[in-house]
């Protein structure tokens, strides 16, 4: 081929070169762009920068309100714990610590590093270790300005930028010694702790101004003690979820070698003095030191509500919390309350007496009216409820014994049935049962005298086991368990509740709580209505002593009610549960007003039940329950002889709890009427000066302090929706991290 004849390939070639033209010219736009976006949001950082650069305000605690709306009963503390304390209480070790864990040249730039800036992004580039850039005023910027719905915005470019711009807009106003100051006070170092002070506390139990104080040497000051801890502190803060002892303590160790070398690095301890601090391994183990939780007279309520609250405030807007002040009015009626409270005490008052619990419910709204119990556990050694423990009321689910008999009635009345019908009820039965072990179950009554022919009125009266278990087979077990669910019992979630033992009529496998007990008589005595049970009925957030604050929507629930059974069987089942009180098994809960209730033993009573409810004025149903946590029988307790029923102390329970309630009004009645006369108190552990006081004068009825609503409203029966080279050898080598009840027997009533 000639030579001046062009080759075939020359204009491939010119293509090339003109296609990487294009792309070297696209990449220098992009380029541009990203500066000049970059520029712009910087600007537009600075000039949007808050004046006022300083600490975020301390969480404020929630104020639990009676039902009353007036009368605070608890204080929930924030679970973020976020104290500030002053310069002088931050010792200058703690000081040292975090500028060369997070920043070592702080002293020095003026806001931004852009040497550290530029290593960080080459890192990055080239695939290297991570290592983050920014300096100490970047960082407090980033966790109290930059935020997004309450947390730290996405790690972006842009967000870097403005980040940037604020920090040097920080270090304008402020100077460096208030800026390590308030970041060391906002500083987030795990477990829900948020600055030195809270971080000391929780991990060392000690100020963050006695890090030096060695509490197991007389309370000696020991510096290395001091650099020790202030070292660990300070390696935990650039990712406190994953590098705090108390989830990785091999890696928290790891953070402080290297917190320890980089200070020999600046020159801020010696070798030796380092070596030393790191050897106070010990020291190191975090206590987990919490603040004790305010006093309240209403623990268990107050646990509740604080976990009701946390469930309705989550997400985004759990800092709403504890942010605005807010002022819960709760369902709780203080005077029911304490008098529910000192009569379960009065009644079972020793350590050797079995548990209780009593839980107070509104028939009309749900309204959980009050809640005490008493939690006994020999082998752990508990003697009294714990807080944020197992509360009894709400979460021990034990056998309902005879208190499953009036939803036998109802779906018995259901069908036609009337409280008239006879039935003879022998002392025992002997019905065939192949998962018995000679295949014949074999109830019996309480009493040699209870066997006859009984009206199902009397039968509940009497609570007549060899009545009711036919009866429940007869009717049908499935459709009794269907009517207790939805009249609100709930079941325990580890034993299904079954309908098909015979022993069923004895409620052997409805294992519920008080409260869900409470809930579902209620719906009986109120005319077959049931309400969903609530804890608080408003939230004002801004609440202080100059404003009443403002209501926040949609956080309360409002009342929820659906019909469960036909108003003239619910009010059938009432009229009989008023002879449980009257001529029946439990004489001792009787009132100045009508109780409707019934009782419940479990066999060889190893629970002990008594649910009594009254209308107008009360409005009110409470279930008793009492039992020992290792399910062994009742027996002699209380000045009862023999087996502990369910119409003894527990109806005991009930009774005490409205003379109490008594005692409280008149008292208050006193002292507003300026008589000064109040009204003792009557004895523990007697009856007698009550009976006289019964017999002289016949007291007024009680009144549980509560909202009147008209008659229920029944809703559609749908449900509702529930370094340098030249700097000093390392301390050590500079590896890892851098940067119950029973079945089958013959209960009694």
């Amino acid at each position: 081929m000639p030579r001046n004849v062009p080759s075939s390939t020359t204009p491939r070639r010119r293509r090339r070169r003109r296609s990487k033209a294009r792309v070297a010219a696209r990449v220098l736009l992009v380029f541009i762009l990203a500066l000049l976006v970059g520029a712009g949001t910087f600007i537009t950082g600075l000039l949007a920068a808050p004046i006022d650069f300083a600490v975020p305000p301390p969480l404020k605690s929630a104020l639990l309100l009676a039902s009353d709306g007036k009368t605070q009963f608890a204080t929930l503390r924030p679970p973020l714990r976020r104290e500030v304390v002053k310069a002088e209480q931050i010792p200058e070790v703690m000081r040292r610590a975090i500028i060369a864990a997070e920043d070592e040249r702080f002293l020095e730039h003026q806001g931004v590093d852009p040497l550290a800036t530029a290593r960080a992004a080459y890192r990055d580039l080239t695939g290297g270790r991570k290592q983050g850039g920014s300096t100490i005023t970047q960082q407090y910027v980033k966790n109290v300005y930059i935020q997004e719905g309450g947390r730290a915005a996405e790690k972006t470019l842009t967000r870097k930028v403005k980040e940037a711009a604020l920090a040097i807009r920080l270090e304008e106003r402020l100077p460096k010694e208030q800026i390590l100051i308030d970041y060391l006070n906002a500083l987030y170092l795990g477990n829900n702790v948020y600055g030195v002070q809270a971080a000391s506390s929780y991990y060392f139990g000690v100020d963050v101004k006695d890090l030096d104080l060695d509490r197991k040497r007389n309370n000696k000051r020991d510096p290395n003690l001091a650099l020790a801890r202030a070292t660990m502190l300070a390696g935990i803060a650039p990712a406190p979820s994953a590098w705090n002892p108390v989830k990785d303590f091999g890696t928290a160790r790891a953070r402080q070698r290297y917190v320890l070398n980089q200070m020999i690095k600046i020159g801020f301890v010696t070798p030796g003095e380092a070596s030393d601090a790191f050897a106070r391994r010990a020291a190191m183990i975090p206590l987990k030191k919490q603040p004790p939780e305010l006093p309240t007279d209403a623990p268990e309520f107050a646990d509740l509500m604080k976990a009701q609250l946390q469930n309705k405030f989550k997400g985004a807007q759990e800092e709403v919390l504890f942010q605005g002040g807010l002022r819960v009015k709760t369902t709780m009626d203080k005077d029911l309350q304490t008098a529910a409270t000192r009569a379960l005490r009065e009644v079972i008052p020793k350590d050797t007496d079995p548990q209780g619990a009593v839980a107070a419910i509104d028939i009309r709204t749900g309204d959980v009216r009050a809640m005490t119990t008493i939690r006994r556990d020999p082998k752990q050694k508990v003697t009294a409820y714990t807080r944020n423990g197992l509360n009894l009321a709400t979460s021990a689910y034990r056998s309902t014994g005879s208190t499953i008999k009036p939803f036998t009635l109802a779906v018995a009345l259901q069908q036609g049935r009337s409280l008239n019908d006879r039935k003879f009820g022998p002392q025992c039965l002997a019905i065939p049962d192949r998962n018995e072990p000679d295949g014949v179950y074999r109830p019996c009554n309480a009493g040699d005298s209870e066997s006859g022919t009984f009206s199902l009125r009397s039968a509940l009266a009497l609570s007549v086991n060899t009545v009711y278990i036919p009866l429940a087979n007869e009717v049908g077990r499935t459709k009794i368990r269907d009517l207790m669910l939805k009249s609100g019992i709930k079941v325990s979630p580890d034993n299904p509740f079954s309908a098909a033992p015979k022993s069923f009529g004895l409620g052997t496998t409805a294992e519920v709580t008080p409260l869900s007990l409470a809930n579902a008589y209620a719906a009986l005595v109120n005319h077959g209505v049931h309400t969903e049970p609530r804890f608080f009925t408003e939230v004002r957030s801004g609440a202080d002593a100059k404003s009443s604050g403002s209501v926040l929507k949609g956080i309360a629930s409002p009342v929820k009610r659906k019909r469960v059974l036909p108003e003239g069987v619910a009010d059938d089942v009432t009229t009989a549960m008023r002879d449980v009180i009257t001529r029946g098994t439990a004489p001792r809960a009787a009132q100045p007003f009508p109780v409707y209730g019934k009782t419940g033993t479990t066999d060889e009573a190893k629970d002990a039940w008594f649910v009594g409810c009254a209308r107008e004025p009360q409005f009110v149903c409470i279930a008793t329950w009492m039992g020992y946590e290792d399910n062994r029988p009742m027996r002699n307790i209380g000045g009862v002889r023999g087996l502990v029923f369910g119409g003894t102390l527990p109806a005991k329970v009930f009774a005490r709890t409205f003379e109490i309630l008594r005692e409280i009004q008149a008292e208050r009645k006193s002292r507003m009427s300026g008589t000064g006369a109040s009204i003792a108190p009557s004895p523990q552990g007697t009856s007698e000066p009550r009976k006289r006081r019964r017999r002289s004068a016949r007291p007024e009825p009680v009144v549980v302090q509560t909202t009147r609503a008209p008659a229920p409203v029944v809703e559609p029966t749908r449900e509702p929706a529930p370094p340098p080279s030249q700097q000093p050898p390392p301390v050590v080598p500079t590896s890892g991290p851098g940067g119950g009840g029973g079945g089958g027997g013959s209960p009694p009533p």
